[in-house]
C-alpha cells in the first residue's frame, strides 16, 4: 500500500445536521520511491472504528452508524449543488499529466461521472 487515511465525518441524523451533504476535499501525496509503480488503484470507504461494519450501498441509512455517498439529491435540500448532482472525484496528478476519476455506483472508478436520472 503506497497511500492510506483517515477523516472523521460528522454523524448527522437530519437535513439540518452539521455533516449533512457536507463536501470533504482529501489531498495525498505518494512517496517519492513510488515513481515508475504500477498496480492496482483501490479506493477504499469504511468505517475505521468499526471496521467489520458492512453498509448496504442502496440503503445505508437504514443500517446505524453507515455514512453514505450522495450522487444526486433535491436542490432544495440544504448544501445540495445546483442540478441536483454530487461530483464525486478523485484526481491524480503524474509526471504524464493531471486524470480526474469518478466513483460509480457501479462500485468502481470512471473515465465520466454517471449520468444524472431524476428520480
Amino acid at each position: 500500500m503506497l497511500l492510506s487515511g483517515s477523516v472523521r465525518i460528522p454523524a448527522a441524523q437530519s437535513l439540518g445536521d452539521p455533516g449533512f451533504h457536507e463536501v470533504f476535499v482529501l489531498t495525498g501525496t505518494l512517496p517519492d520511491d513510488a515513481a515508475g509503480t504500477t498496480g492496482e488503484l483501490v479506493v477504499r470507504l469504511w468505517d475505521a472504528d468499526r471496521p467489520d461494519l458492512t453498509c448496504d450501498a442502496d440503503h445505508p441509512q437504514n443500517i446505524a452508524g453507515c455514512a453514505t455517498i450522495d450522487w444526486s439529491d433535491f436542490e432544495d435540500r440544504p448544501a445540495v449543488p445546483v442540478g441536483g448532482v454530487f461530483d464525486n472525484h478523485l484526481k491524480l496528478i503524474s509526471s504524464n499529466g493531471e486524470q480526474q476519476l469518478f466513483l460509480s455506483e457501479e462500485r468502481g472508478l470512471a473515465d465520466t461521472p454517471d449520468e444524472y436520472v431524476p428520480t
